[in-house]
């Protein structure tokens, strides 16, 4: 009994896929063509604002900013400009940003479209809403309040220095830690491997974050602010393919009358 106890167990952790809800997710064309169309509209409206018509492009004028404009919470926190930070907080925003490709080969071939546009519409809808953002709001970088001569040269010339609400990174990597926590919970509600999936994805998500403001590129509320909203979108987005899986209020009668139940 043993024996059989343990082969089922290695199965289940070698072969999740065996005990994948495939039906925790269902696309829907409205729906669907809504959310796809947002992220369209909101990411295609920044690459004309920001690209073609080049609105909010900020100049360097070759002042001296100053510290003590900095309220004294993000002052405490900011540093100046490292490329080194910057090239690690890319690479962990990367490995991230592919990290729900462990669904595919982990569940069944019918999931796979399913997964994939949730995926994209959760990408598109997290990128317009953090870049738009950049282009409503001005806030100079941290390194900027630093030795200008360390900045990168083109991000000032192209007046990216002034970009620094909200956390692009941030805003990404929260997203795609969200949307791959939420999917697999929901994919493998038996799963010892739950947690782990959460706690690593959103400790790489967290050390992105980190690493912009250690890097001199963001302040501690640019990549707060970052996180809640990529977060927030990297979940929204696959639990309304849940609705009307099954939810809501059912009626149905029973020995004692009427009983009614609830599903969330």
């Amino acid at each position: 009994m043993r024996k059989l106890e343990t082969i089922l167990l290695l199965i289940f952790f070698i072969c999740p896929r065996l005990f994948a809800q495939e039906d925790a997710f269902k696309l829907d064309f409205k729906k669907d063509a809504a959310l796809l169309g947002a992220g369209l509209v909101l990411t295609g409206s920044d690459l004309v604002l920001d690209d073609l018509l080049e609105v909010n492009r900020s100049e360097y004028d070759g002042r001296v900013y100053d510290k003590s404009d900095v309220n004294a919470f993000d002052r405490f926190f900011m540093r100046g400009y490292s490329s080194g930070m910057h090239t690690v907080s890319t690479l962990t925003l990367a490995s991230l940003m592919v990290s729900p490709a462990v669904l595919l080969p982990l569940s069944d071939r019918s999931f796979w479209s399913t997964e994939i546009v949730m995926y994209a519409e959760t990408m598109l809808i997290a990128n317009g809403i953090k870049e738009l953002t950049k282009l409503c709001v001005d806030r100079t970088r941290p390194y900027m309040y630093f030795d200008v001569e360390d900045a990168p040269d083109d991000k000032i010339s192209e007046g990216d220095f002034a970009n620094s609400f909200m956390s692009g990174h941030s805003t990404m990597a929260f997203a795609s830690a969200s949307f791959l926590s939420y999917t697999f919970w929901k994919l493998f509600p038996e799963s010892s491997l739950k947690i782990p999936v959460a706690a690593g994805s959103f400790s790489v998500a967290a050390l992105t974050a980190v690493l912009r403001v250690l890097g001199g590129n963001h302040f501690a509320t640019d990549v707060i602010t970052g996180a809640v909203v990529g977060s927030s979108v990297g979940f929204l987005v696959p639990f309304l393919h849940t609705l009307g899986n099954g939810r809501g209020v059912q009626v149905s009668p029973s020995a004692s009358g009427v009983s009614f139940v609830i599903r969330l």
